[in-house]
């Protein structure tokens, strides 16, 4: 029985490169068979089918903004939210050099906008290629423009080279003589686009870039980058389908299927969940408003009522914590630094003021997580999407919350719903899944090798995995005795295990060895270089 999949065959293995001769989905091991590599590894364009799979996985949820229903047969398929963001490279010019110890690092230099910047300039307003010189002392910023005698004092609340700007001349006291320098033509800005495969959805371009970067420089997901494969391979491994479609699964009997089905629905109303992003101050304010009501959230079925939190990343909506004395964002605490008593539910560090944070409404709002610390509990991964499943106080992704209800089988990766199945070498497995790695054969009460964490059948491990003695040249058994030194191996019989020159049997005794050969003694060793 062939398990139902989109997935194209063909596609090249980017672990094996040319020893794969291409994609060819294993009927139920869910991985290639020619290679025995993951679907994951293969340069397989797997966007619609993930967009499938996220989408059933948020149907019939309070999560449902995030899907929409495909017009041609009614499939939900999730909205991935990618991102375009534009950022202004500005490259500024000035007809006099400025002092190195005029900038001060972190501060606003430029009079030009970015993406960055807490403050954009009002619409129409043009930008003068002026350099900001700030200074301690309370007089203003005093800027240069090219091209002009003049300076611009600029009044603190506008922008260097708007109608505020006042022209005004400097003291020569207040000035420093410096060479005339050569005229430089004045630059135009580059705007670099950068593309995001996904960013915090129902946010500000502002504070998703400040999220972004508050990640790991490896676990960003911008297109063509080491960051996006990293969220493409965790969006598979964190979110199987087969842990919530029985189609996607091998042959489950009707309570088998039954039994899934109440699963997936126990999980959709108790734990799944989808990660906001928020600033600690907002959340401490929201829960002085608050007061002793405490957390308002979504209502029955999902609805959101007056003052509660609509679709993830809605912020028009109040967000309210515990309103009680010492509690965090109680009413009272007063911000500065580090945010009232939040702390990072994982690392435990303080939660800084301006900076993002992230929240999850199963955990409850006196809870928060700086962006790289909203990990799953048990393989630390980033959350991919921000999707996670709670569970005693604890963050997981979706392959681990399953890890952590039924027992999975190693042979198909699927859970267990059946009421019978074995364990060995430590692991899970359906009954009829205990097959040998390579030729599928059941092994239920045959011999079998472990190769690899995988079990081997005796005549498959003898024909690929077998090392050769040196000696006889033949496959050496895996029940066996033998004797390996480097990459030679020996049976562990007197007619194998000898003396190159004079067949004394060294099972037990010390020997030398010469470009695989065995030696007894110096003397021999002297025989067989002389000959």
């Amino acid at each position: 029985c062939e398990l139902e999949t989109e997935i194209p065959s063909g596609a090249a293995c980017l672990k094996c490169k040319d020893k794969c001769e291409g994609f060819e989905l294993h009927f139920w091991r869910k991985i290639c068979r020619n290679c025995k590599c993951g679907v994951e590894d293969h340069d397989v364009q797997l966007e619609n089918e993930e967009n499938k799979k996220v989408g059933k996985l948020f149907e019939d949820t309070k999560y449902t903004g995030l899907i929409a229903k495909l017009k041609r047969d009614g499939i939900p398929s999730y909205r991935g939210n990618q991102v375009t963001i534009c950022i202004p490279d500005a490259t500024i010019s000035t007809a006099s050099p400025v002092p190195a110890a005029s900038f001060i690092p972190g501060s606003s230099q430029s009079s030009i906008p970015s993406a960055h910047s807490a403050h954009s300039q009002p619409a129409g307003a043009t930008a003068a290629p002026a350099t900001a010189i700030h200074s301690p002392s309370a007089a203003p910023a005093i800027s240069r423009t090219p091209g002009t005698g003049r300076t611009a004092a600029s009044v603190p609340g506008h922008s260097v080279g708007s109608s505020a700007a006042i022209p005004t001349k400097v003291p020569i006291a207040a000035t420093t003589v410096v060479p005339a320098p050569t005229p430089v033509p004045a630059k135009t800005d580059v705007v670099k686009s950068v593309t995001y495969e996904w960013a915090p959805p129902g946010v500000n371009q502002s504070l998703a870039l400040q999220y972004m970067e508050l990640l790991p420089p490896a676990r960003r997901p911008i297109a063509g980058t080491a960051g996006a494969d990293y969220r493409k391979k965790q969006m598979a491994k964190q979110l199987p389908d087969h842990d919530q479609d029985p189609e996607r699964c091998h042959e489950l009997s009707p309570d088998e299927v039954k039994q899934m089905q109440q699963y997936v629905r126990k999980y959709k109303d108790e734990a799944l969940g989808v990660g906001d992003i928020t600033l600690p101050e907002e959340m401490g304010q929201q829960a002085g408003m608050a007061g002793e009501r405490g957390p308002q959230g979504l209502g029955a079925g999902g609805k959101p009522g007056a003052g509660t939190i609509g679709t993830p990343g809605d912020k028009g909506d109040a967000i309210a914590t515990m309103g009680k004395v010492g509690t965090p964002g109680a009413a009272g605490t007063s911000p500065a630094g580090p945010v009232g008593n939040f702390s990072c539910h994982r690392c435990q560090l303080p939660m800084k003021k301006g900076e993002p944070a992230v929240y999850a409404e199963r955990a409850g709002y006196d809870k928060l997580w700086h962006p790289a610390c909203f990990v799953c509990y048990t393989c630390t991964e980033l959350l991919v999407d921000m999707i996670y499943f709670w569970k005693k106080g604890q963050l997981y992704c979706g392959r681990h919350y399953g890890d952590s209800e039924k027992p999975r089988c190693a042979g198909c990766d699927e859970l267990i719903f059946s009421n019978e199945y074995t364990q060995a070498e430590g692991h899970n497995w359906h009954l009829k899944h205990f097959c040998c790695f390579d030729c599928d054969c059941v092994l239920a009460g045959e011999t079998y090798v472990m190769e690899n964490e995988k079990p081997v059948c005796k005549p498959c491990y003898m024909k690929i995995h077998a090392v050769c003695c040196v000696a006889c040249q033949n496959p050496i058994e895996p029940e066996a005795q033998r004797v390996s030194y480097g990459e030679y191996h020996w049976h562990a019989e007197p007619q194998c295990f000898q003396c190159s020159c004079c067949s004394k049997c060294l099972v037990g005794q010390r020997f030398m060895a010469m470009q695989g050969m065995l030696l007894c003694s110096v003397e021999c060793k002297k025989k067989i270089m002389a000959s």
